[in-house]
């Protein structure tokens, strides 16, 4: 009977993986097929949505990029459609990174579970564009990012089946790998971010197929104090290194998003980061048609370690770098946009609290599911 139960269990664990595995017809938009403001901003809160309106959709510009990231404690269903809202009313398209739990040392690192359960949470919200853009967690070439060590064979399990459980959520997740630490060493907690590829694809060969977009921190090192004009694998073009050596396992053309860069403005001084970011723009990134998005890392960091890559002075001051990307010249943005977020938009009759109702989870098996499963195998 044991036998016959675990038998049982199995069967069910393969049948929602294998459900979850369907690939279906992408119903994603090609961001650069459209006309595409490229400039965006990174944030840490949600809350911030309001100000950033005015940088990265300035002079021109409407629906402009912003990245922000998601923890598992953060679930906060009328907290993210508020987000979600206010980034319909300022034409902001929305890049939201999972990210687990921090804890001493590090973030823990994530599990399938976990995935599944940001599918529903995220698919329940209302997107203001048809495209919704999922970073699968950040930099697990770091130790610090994945439980205290380096594991490119278990991330690469996450980022397959993440996709796949998104995708049969809603065909309109527009997928994008962690951005990966262009400049790590291999070895002392970290690894180069060309063996952990190799790795990932030793573990699961066709795990790039499941990526409909290439996600880069292509930061100006060494130190965060590169030239802009740097061409080496670890400069503000990293990214053209990394599709590169990409190549190798997927043939695809993917779009470039580059969610993380930026100077320490206490290394290079503030003028000269804003200098920096002029160039990179109007000389590099913007004219890269590869390029979907540049959200330099970051709007408001107050004090702390991240205080230097902020574009506000610790008193909310804007810095020079602000003033550089608020006056750039920048695209009128035609993402294509969710039919029933147009007519809210159109009515001007926003999402209200009271509005706000818990939906079904659908598809796959939910968490009270897998629940009631274990306890009918453990009572057998």
């Amino acid at each position: 009977m044991f036998k016959k139960r675990l038998l049982f269990l199995i069967v069910v664990l393969f049948y929602g993986l294998f459900q979850s595995g369907l690939r279906q017809v992408s119903a994603i938009s090609d961001p650069l097929s459209v006309p595409n403001n490229k400039v965006g901003i990174h944030i840490l809160d949600p809350n911030e949505v309001e100000k950033v309106s005015d940088l990265v959709n300035s002079n021109n510009g409407e629906w402009g990029y912003v990245t922000v990231p998601i923890r598992d404690d953060d679930k906060d269903r009328i907290k993210w459609q508020k987000f979600m809202d206010k980034c319909l009313e300022l034409k902001l398209i929305p890049i939201i990174r999972l990210a687990t739990i921090m804890k001493p040392g590090g973030w823990e690192s994530p599990t399938l579970y976990r995935s599944l359960d940001f599918a529903n949470f995220l698919n329940d919200l209302s997107w203001p564009v048809k495209n919704r853009y999922i970073i699968v967690y950040n930099e697990p070439n770091h130790a610090t990012e994945w439980d205290g060590w380096v594991d490119p064979a278990g991330y690469a399990v996450i980022l397959k089946y993440t996709s796949q459980i998104f995708k049969v959520r809603n065909e309109d997740f527009f997928i994008l790998p962690a951005g990966l630490d262009a400049a790590a060493p291999d070895g002392n907690g970290h690894l180069s971010i060309y063996n952990f590829m190799s790795q990932m694809v030793s573990k699961e060969p066709d795990v790039f197929e499941y990526i409909d977009g290439w996600n880069s921190h292509s930061y100006p090192n060494p130190a965060f104090a590169g030239s802009p004009y740097d061409q080496h694998d670890h400069s503000i073009i990293s990214y053209n290194h990394e599709i590169d050596f990409l190549k190798r396992f997927v043939a695809k053309d993917l779009p470039v998003f580059i969610t993380e860069t930026g100077w320490k403005d206490n290394v290079v001084g503030q003028q000269r980061v804003a200098i920096f970011y002029k160039t990179a723009f109007e000389e590099i990134w913007l004219l890269d048609k590869r390029i979907a998005a540049i959200t330099p890392f970051l709007f408001v960091a107050g004090e702390g370690p991240f205080a230097p890559f902020s574009f506000l002075q610790t008193n909310g001051d804007f810095k020079p770098s602000y003033n550089t990307i608020r006056d750039i010249y920048k695209t009128k943005g035609e993402p294509k946009q969710d039919n029933l977020m147009l007519a809210v938009l159109g009515s001007k009759t926003y999402i209200k609290e009271e509005d706000i109702v818990e939906k079904k989870t659908q598809f796959f098996l939910s968490k009270e599911k897998w629940q009631k499963i274990l306890d009918w195998f453990m009572v057998y």
